[in-house]
């Protein structure tokens, strides 16, 4: 592959992983959360209905939303980079591979279909 074209790619992996955002609201519709990359929280809303709860109940109920909002970003933005990738999966947890990595392995590629 060529460099342009691993830049590009780069690029655009980028591009995704910035632009990444989950919005999540409770079961009861008293908790809305929008996620970002790296388990940021980018919003935190509470309904009328959020006041109900005891104070650490509600503690509960955000922290809960949130991971769950997580995980959805984390599926999605594995499904996307997969597709930016041409179909390689990874664990999202793990460490990104280096630029020489990367390049080993469009080399092997490309070295397999030819």
């Amino acid at each position: 592959m060529e460099p342009q074209a691993i830049a590009e790619r780069a690029r655009r992996i980028r591009e995704a992983v910035a632009a990444a955002s989950t919005e999540l609201t409770s079961e009861d519709h008293a908790v809305t959360v929008v996620v970002g990359p790296g388990g940021a929280v980018r919003e935190l809303h509470l309904s009328s209905r959020a006041f109900r709860y005891p104070g650490a109940e509600l503690g509960e109920l955000v922290v809960r939303t949130i991971r769950e909002a997580n995980l959805v970003l984390q599926r999605d933005l594995a499904e996307t980079l997969s597709e930016l990738t041409g179909g390689r999966t990874r664990d999202p947890f793990a460490p990104l591979p280096t630029a020489a990595q990367l390049r080993a392995e469009l080399d092997k590629d490309e070295d397999a279909g030819a």
